[in-house]
């Protein structure tokens, strides 16, 4: 199965960098079969920290699954295409600013009257604006913007041709595509966009003849503050004292028109909010990741499920009010299970595996084997550079290094993200899900994955005996009908399956 997920604005780039890593867990999925991921983001303010962080897990995750193959069965085994990043004001011939986009002079010998409604709409300061940076907090710039974006012209050419020549050709072969999309409803390019991109999907879908497409969207509430103030120079930008009285018109239209635009929507913000420094955009934007967005994600996992259709919005709560535990995570027990993993190969991976990985290039084969038994599993125990032994490829060919760079990579991606929303949780408000400190990069070949994930998805080992040297002892004890590849993608594969196990494969 295709699902199709948008990410608007630079919430909307935060929900998809989450979703891309539970895709690495397999919690997309439909039927148990993981399903065809495709992202798309769309965003005018082109130099976001938040876009370039979406991007890089993106990226990361392809480069790692692209080298990976079939040389894994479980290990990031699902299917992701980027089809790139989009703003609304490419078409508006180098424009940067709202009365660039509508020239007044124009309007006014056209069309005196939208000349004098432009005006009345939009004070000066909003018509000058540098929209470089976005839609500085103000969904009204936002939504003329995107007034002028025509799908029928777009699939024409680019990344929207793309992508809705998938959706049709998915929708062609007898599936039943899920477009999902993501973006805030207390800012400006989220606000205005997705509502906006949800009625002209539906539209355009309805235009093609392809009716069994769905199209879902997660509404993030307001769930964070501004540190600090903007100077008196900074212009229009994004106030929080604007975040409800935007959310509350976004929640308007949606009860007026809201079918309109989706088939199902998830609304989900926080009481409690985490606290960013005040940014107008661009790279000083760098908002970490946060559990709402997590959440937000989760609702394309749950917009699969057959019966999910049963009602047109889904909201969520805790049990606690100043605490957030996997028991207020959907399907927690399967998410708690895949994200735990996730988060346990991570730490064995990056900070003990991949450093015995590095130790190896600079000592004989023998002399590493001794002290790492596990790795003839994988590895020909010749110590050649080049060529296979019963299969198993040199631990110093390009090709196998090449491997373990991208997994590294992606790896360390993954944990700055658990990290990060691990972390950010707000002023008197605890998480019982990861150990924050122990998901960050180090050198100290880390052994114990016991205090790692906390609360119920905690696997039921002995915490003396929870670590990654136990692990590599099942590894090295495991018959070769147990190992299904060979190499660095053959090791992640298997230290994947058992990070989550008690006893073996």
């Amino acid at each position: 199965m295709s699902v199709f997920a948008i990410g608007v604005g630079g919430t909307g780039a935060k929900c998809l960098e989450a979703l891309t890593h539970l895709h690495t867990c397999g919690l997309l999925e439909q039927g148990g079969t993981s399903v065809r991921l495709g992202t798309f983001l769309v965003e005018p303010d082109q130099q976001s920290t938040l876009l370039a962080r979406a991007e890089t897990a993106i990226d990361r995750y392809q480069k790692m699954r692209r080298l990976l193959g079939s040389k894994a069965d479980h290990f990031a085994r699902g299917e992701l295409r980027h089809y790139g990043t989009w703003s609304p004001l490419s078409n508006s011939s180098g424009a940067i600013s709202l009365d660039q986009v509508f020239p007044k002079a124009i309007l006014r010998t056209r069309a005196s009257g939208l000349a004098a409604l432009f005006d009345c709409l939009f004070p000066p300061e909003e018509q000058a604006a540098d929209l470089e940076v976005g839609f500085r907090g103000r969904p009204p710039i936002g939504s003329a913007v995107m007034s002028r974006v025509s799908l029928t012209a777009e699939a024409k050419t680019g990344q929207w041709q793309q992508m809705l020549s998938d959706i049709e050709t998915a929708s062609g072969g007898g599936e039943t595509p899920v477009i999902h999309l993501f973006g805030s409803v207390f800012g400006g390019t989220g606000a205005s966009g997705v509502p906006t991109l949800g009625q002209m999907l539906k539209s355009w879908l309805k235009e093609q003849g392809l009716n069994k497409v769905k199209v879902n969207a997660s509404l993030l509430l307001p769930y964070f503050d501004f540190e600090g103030q903007a100077r008196e120079d900074t212009g229009v930008h994004a106030e929080a004292r604007n975040f409800q009285l935007n959310t509350d018109a976004a929640l308007q239209y949606l009860r007026s028109s809201g079918t309109s635009c989706f088939d199902q929507v998830y609304l989900v913000g926080s009481d409690i909010k985490a606290r960013y420094d005040f940014s107008i955009g661009g790279r000083s934007q760098a908002n970490g990741a946060h559990l709402v967005e997590l959440l937000a994600s989760l609702g394309m996992r749950h917009g699969l499920k057959a019966d999910s259709s049963s009602h047109y919005a889904h909201v969520l709560s805790r049990a606690v009010e100043n605490k957030i535990s996997w028991g207020d995570i959907p399907d927690s027990e399967v998410v708690g299970e895949g994200m735990a993993r996730a988060a346990r190969f991570g730490v064995a991976w990056l900070n003990n595996i991949s450093l015995e990985l590095d130790a190896a290039q600079s000592v004989p084969m023998p002399t590493f084997l001794s002290g790492a038994p596990w790795a003839h599993q994988f590895f020909q125990p010749s110590g050649q550079a080049s060529g296979t032994q019963a299969g198993r490829p040199s631990i110093r060919s390009s090709e196998e290094l090449s491997l373990k760079t991208a997994i590294d990579a992606y790896v360390e991606t993954l944990l700055q993200w658990l990290q990060q929303f691990s972390s950010n949780t707000g002023t008197g408000f605890s998480q019982e899900l990861f150990t924050p400190e122990l998901l960050e990069r180090n050198s100290n070949y880390e052994n114990a994955l016991g205090r790692v994930v906390r609360g119920s998805a905690r696997p039921s080992r002995d915490e003396q005996d929870d670590t990654v040297e136990a692990i590599k002892v099942l590894m090295d004890a495991l018959s070769h009908k147990k190992i299904s590849h060979n190499g660095m993608a053959g090791l992640a594969d298997t230290l994947w399956s058992l990070s989550y196990c008690d006893t073996g494969l």
